[in-house]
C-alpha cells in the first residue's frame, strides 16, 4: 500500500512531549555522560538519539532532573510516557533508555 517516513526530529519532538510530563524532568540535555555533545551523535540538539531497525526504534534519552527528585523513580516515569506517546502512532519502540547526566533548580 505504501510506506510512511517517520523523520527523527518527529520522533524526538514525541519524545520531548512525553517528557515533559514527567514529574522531576528538568529539561532535556545536550551532552552525554562523557561529555560528547549529542548533536554529533544524533545529528540534532534535541537529546534524543534514534535508532531506526528493522524492528522498531530504539530510543537514548538524554535528561536534566530538578534537585530533589528521585532519578530512578524518574527514569521509569519517562520511559513510560515515552512509550505511551507512541502507541497511537503505530511505530513500534523496541527500547527506551533514560540517561540523567545533568540536575538542575
Amino acid at each position: 500500500m505504501g510506506t510512511i517516513t517517520v523523520s527523527d526530529k518527529a520522533v524526538a519532538e514525541i519524545v520531548i512531549y512525553a517528557a515533559n510530563k514527567c514529574e522531576g524532568f528538568a529539561g532535556m540535555s545536550e551532552k552525554s555522560r562523557t561529555g560528547e555533545a549529542i548533536r554529533k551523535v544524533s545529528g540534532n540538539a534535541s537529546g534524543v538519539r534514534v535508532l531506526k531497525t528493522k524492528d522498531g526504534i530504539e530510543l537514548d534519552v538524554y535528561i536534566a532532573c530538578k534537585y530533589g527528585a528521585d532519578a530512578k523513580e524518574l527514569t521509569y516515569v519517562v520511559q513510560d510516557q515515552v512509550k505511551d506517546a507512541f502507541l497511537c502512532t503505530g511505530i513500534k519502540i523496541n527500547d527506551v533508555i533514560v540517561h540523567i547526566n545533568d540536575v538542575r533548580q
